[in-house]
């Protein structure tokens, strides 16, 4: 696997929280189709109240595992595609409405570049000049597992939509770039996206001729888009510092020799509330418990991979009991610790 084509933004990014209303969105498409949606939920260890709460995110591995049970259980090979086309510009929020305000596409791309990890951090935006004109890139910021073709059909569906809605038929002579062989529903991506595509390169990237990024939005609005953008930028500047307490604790933890310390020793150490450091970690969609368990994960890894015995992993960790380490190994990696050691 070439991992050029990864950014790592920090060790926590693939649990980066998801915006709850995509998922809410797929539950939609696929109850329409007839899957049991409850069902799907159950399965995977969510409730409606979860899907539907007033919370703007879930994290990554719940946002996985949605994502694989919806694909299962439709036997639909291109949900991707089908659910990035549903994603209407508004489903994105404030940059949604930045992007719909934008003077012409470009200025619109720019902000994407900018203000994407506002939604997401899963992949990150590059515009990349060509003689020709850019490659609007979707770079991974870390390997996406099981869901990597079905999330890039999302992302890149989503994207080619939302250029389709501000330019209509101004909307020609774009190529849509893929990191991956073509799949059996390959001609799929030509009929739903009404365009070229190539598979087998290095990233995910929209090729786009000169001529269409001066093409004016005729929905532009400079006051609107003033007010959106700045909004955009209040909220990275929110993220970027929060993202900070998520990445404290990790180190902290990950810093720590034998016994993990809890939350409220965390706190002390930090000089706040332990409420206090919940709610930061809240917003991110995060919790303690799952960076607790992601260290433990990272540090059980490291340990196996030094021929360290799974009985002496386990009192590293904090377990009593090898059983129960070995029980919550499972759980994380799908194999036993065995698997991991030379």
């Amino acid at each position: 696997m070439n991992r050029d084509r990864f950014i790592q933004l920090d060790p926590g990014t693939g649990r980066s929280p998801v915006p709850v209303n995509y998922v809410r969105n797929l539950v939609e498409l696929i109850s329409d189709v007839g899957v049991d949606t409850r069902r799907l939920l159950r399965q995977v260890g969510l409730t409606e109240e979860e899907v539907y709460n007033p919370e703007p995110a879930l994290r990554f591995e719940q946002f996985r595992r949605v994502m694989v049970g919806a694909r299962d259980m439709t036997g639909n090979p291109a949900l991707g595609l089908a659910l990035g086309q549903q994603l209407t510009l508004t489903a994105h929020g404030l940059l949604g409405y930045a992007a719909i305000s934008s003077a012409d596409l470009g200025d619109a791309l720019r902000l994407l570049e900018r203000y994407f990890r506002t939604r997401t951090r899963l992949c990150v935006p590059r515009i990349e000049p060509t003689t020709e004109g850019v490659r609007f890139c979707l770079l991974e910021s870390v390997p996406l597992g099981d869901i990597r073709e079905t999330y890039l059909e999302v992302v890149v569906a989503a994207v080619v939509g939302g250029i389709r809605y501000l330019l209509g038929e101004r909307f020609r002579g774009a190529v849509l770039e893929l990191p991956y062989a073509p799949p059996a529903h390959a001609e799929r991506y030509r009929e739903l996206l009404q365009m070229p595509v190539e598979f087998g390169a290095e990233v995910a990237a929209l090729r786009l001729p000169h001529s269409l990024l001066s093409e004016p939005f005729t929905l532009s609005d400079p006051a609107s888009r003033h007010m959106a953008a700045q909004k955009c930028e209040e909220e990275l500047q929110r993220l970027e510092a929060d993202q900070d307490w998520a990445s404290r604790v990790r180190a902290r933890l990950m810093q720590a020799e034998g016994m993990l310390p809890s939350l409220e020793q965390l706190a002390g150490n930090f000089h706040v509330t332990s409420r206090t450091l919940r709610r930061y970690l809240n917003a991110l969609g995060v919790s303690y418990r799952s960076l607790l368990e992601e260290v433990r994960m990272t540090k059980a890894m490291a340990y196996l991979q030094a021929n360290i015995t799974v009985q002496q992993v386990a009192i590293k960790l904090g377990y009593a009991d090898p059983s129960n380490f070995a029980r919550a190994f499972r759980k994380w990696t799908g194999h036993p610790p065995s698997h991991f050691q030379p």
